[in-house]
């Protein structure tokens, strides 16, 4: 394992953490992502996050959205197509292993597993990332996530 690689059982913990700041961010500022981004430097943060942690947060957050859906009006993007399908994954991956939990399903191999490592992994692709992990956030947040 090198240095930038985390040990398994802290992959969780930061996830955990990061997944904190980015709602508090959110909250702090009514969901406008655009001024949490600015204001907490998440661009930045997101960059130095090792691309496990970021695969796990990304997962983290669908499955607390997974009782949400998609805002119909919302102009389509590549971040908002991810959120959708990482969200409809955990609903879909819930339903099948009801007794399963979020650490389950964030580190089992499934779909939404290798999506969401190919996009934490993209350097190129950075943006797009963050910007699913806010929406997911965002959408965590809701009453009706859960």
């Amino acid at each position: 394992m090198n240095d930038r690689t985390p040990a398994p059982d802290s992959t969780e913990q930061e996830a955990c953490s990061l997944h904190e700041f980015l709602t508090h961010g959110l909250t702090t500022f009514e969901g406008d992502a655009q001024q949490a981004r600015i204001t907490f430097g998440f661009p930045s943060l997101w960059a130095l996050t090792s691309p496990e942690v970021r695969r796990y947060l990304l997962l983290l957050v669908a499955w607390e959205a997974r009782g949400t859906t998609a805002d119909e009006n919302q102009t389509p993007s590549t971040a908002r197509q991810y959120a959708w399908a990482f969200t409809q994954h955990a609903a879909e991956w819930a339903k099948q292993h009801p007794d399963g939990t979020a650490a389950a399903f964030c580190t089992g191999r499934h779909s939404a597993y290798i999506a969401a490592g190919s996009l934490a992994f993209d350097r190129d692709d950075l943006e797009v990332s963050l910007d699913t992990a806010l929406l997911l956030t965002a959408r965590a947040l809701k009453p009706e996530a859960r």
